[in-house]
C-alpha cells in the first residue's frame, strides 16, 4: 500500500500529470479572458502541450508564460487573420444547427466545406506557432497548405479542436453535463493530443529556414 503514494508510483504519476493538465487548462482560460490574448494564450496552450505530449514534466506555468510573451505579436497577428475565417464558419454552424439549411444540398456542402477549410487553418496555426519559429505570412501559409498533405489527420485534429463547439449547437444538453471537462481539462488535453498527432507531420515538413523548438 505504501508504494501505491511513492511518487514514482503509476498513481502519482497520473495525479501529477492530471495536476498539470489541470494547471494548464486554467492558465488557458484565465489568459483568454481578456479576449484579445485568446491568440498568445493559445500559442502558449500548445507549446506546454507540446512538452507533455513529449513525455516531459515541464514548469506548467513558467513555461506557459515564457510561451506567451515570446509569441505574443506573432500570436496576435495570426489570431486577428483568422477572424474573418472562424467567423464565417461560426456561422455557418449557427446557420446549420437552426436548422435553416435543411433542404437546400448545395448549401449545406458549401457549409461543410467553409467550415472544414476555416477548422483546417484554425486548428493548425496555434501549433505551428507553438513548434517553429517563422513568420506570420508563412505559419498561416503553412496552416493553409499543411492540411492538405494529410486530410485525415487535419480532420482529427480539426474534430477535436471543434468537439465542444458541436455539442454546444447541435446538443446544448450534452454540452452543459460535460462543460465542467472543459474547464478543468478540456482544452489541456486536446491540445496534448493534437501536439502528439502533429509531431510527425511537422518533423516531416520542416523547413531548412524553420527552426522547431526543443521544448528546452
Amino acid at each position: 500500500m505504501r508504494r501505491l503514494f511513492d511518487l514514482d508510483s503509476p498513481l502519482m504519476r497520473f495525479l501529477s500529470g492530471a495536476a498539470d493538465l489541470a494547471a494548464l487548462n486554467l492558465l488557458w482560460l484565465a489568459c483568454c479572458l481578456p479576449v484579445v490574448t485568446i491568440g498568445p494564450s493559445c500559442t502558449a496552450l500548445y507549446y506546454v502541450a507540446r512538452r507533455i505530449a513529449r513525455r516531459g514534466a515541464p514548469p506548467v506555468a513558467k513555461t506557459f508564460f515564457r510561451a506567451f510573451r515570446a509569441n505574443f505579436r506573432q500570436s496576435l497577428l495570426v489570431s486577428l487573420a483568422l477572424l474573418p475565417p472562424a467567423g464565417l464558419a461560426a456561422g455557418y454552424l449557427a446557420l446549420a444547427a437552426s436548422g435553416a439549411l435543411d433542404g437546400a444540398l448545395w448549401l449545406k456542402a458549401l457549409c461543410c466545406l467553409v467550415v472544414l477549410l476555416a477548422g483546417f487553418t484554425c486548428a493548425y496555426a496555434f501549433p505551428l506557432l507553438a513548434y517553429f519559429d517563422n513568420s506570420v505570412a508563412n505559419t498561416l501559409k503553412n496552416a493553409v497548405l499543411l492540411p492538405l498533405a494529410n486530410p485525415l489527420l487535419a480532420l482529427a485534429v480539426t474534430a477535436l479542436d471543434l468537439l465542444p463547439v458541436l455539442l454546444l449547437l447541435f446538443d446544448p444538453q450534452l454540452f452543459a453535463r460535460c462543460v465542467i471537462f472543459w474547464v478543468v481539462l478540456g482544452a489541456a488535453l486536446t491540445a496534448v493530443a493534437a501536439m502528439a498527432l502533429l509531431e510527425r507531420l511537422f518533423r516531416r515538413f520542416a523547413l531548412p529556414g524553420d527552426s522547431a523548438g526543443d521544448g528546452e
